[in-house]
């Protein structure tokens, strides 16, 4: 188990504000876990990580002094998978949230496709399972709903990312190129006042 204040076993600190969150928040859903889905190992002082939180727990390890996305991504399925659902939103509902809504959109129809609903969530074992899903959400990017929301929210059908800030981003949550709104903070690239700033 994970000690907030403390240093792990590998010396990595978790004071952190983001660790902490996350190490209350693991805690919480492990507890969860363990009481709707037993394990056995209940009884203990401080409760082993459930099998279903596996993944979770090591994203959550592993994201010292970084941000990490695969803690949303397995956070969101061990959410699914104890019963629970989640809601994506940024402040406009535009562009973050466009990149996560299509990456588990796109997760959702490969998940289904390759034997259904109850099978794992676990799509991100498979080199050629997460190329098809990065490559469903650049399509669902470009020719989805997403991008018309843009343009009603700023005038122009473009997230407001720029390339450099596009090359930062996990490969999960990259906008396609043609998407991009391709300049920095208060620049103009568009022909009328008012482009999109991030």
């Amino acid at each position: 188990m994970l000690e907030a204040d403390d240093a792990d076993e590998d010396g990595i600190p978790d004071n952190d504000v983001l660790i902490a969150l996350n190490i209350e928040a693991y805690r919480g859903m492990n507890a969860y876990a363990h009481a709707i889905s037993p394990t056995g190992n209940s009884n203990v002082e401080q409760l082993p990580v459930h099998p279903l939180l596996t993944k979770l727990y090591e994203a959550i390890r592993a994201s010292a002094g970084k941000m990490e996305h695969s803690v949303l991504d397995h956070a969101a399925t061990a959410c699914a998978r104890l019963g629970g659902g989640s809601t994506i939103f940024c402040k406009s509902g535009k562009d973050r949230t466009a990149m996560q809504v299509t990456f588990k959109a796109a997760q959702y129809i490969n998940r289904y496709m390759e034997g259904g609903l109850t099978q794992s969530n676990d799509t991100t074992s498979s080199p050629i399972m997460t190329s098809k899903i990065y490559a469903d959400a650049a399509l669902m990017r470009i020719h989805g709903t997403r991008l018309p929301i843009c343009d009603k929210n700023v005038g122009q059908s473009k997230y407001a990312f720029n390339s450099l800030q596009s090359k930062f981003m996990p490969d999960a949550l990259k906008p396609p190129p043609s998407t991009l709104a391709g300049f920095l903070k208060g620049g103009r690239v568009f022909s009328r006042e008012g482009g999109i700033e991030s």
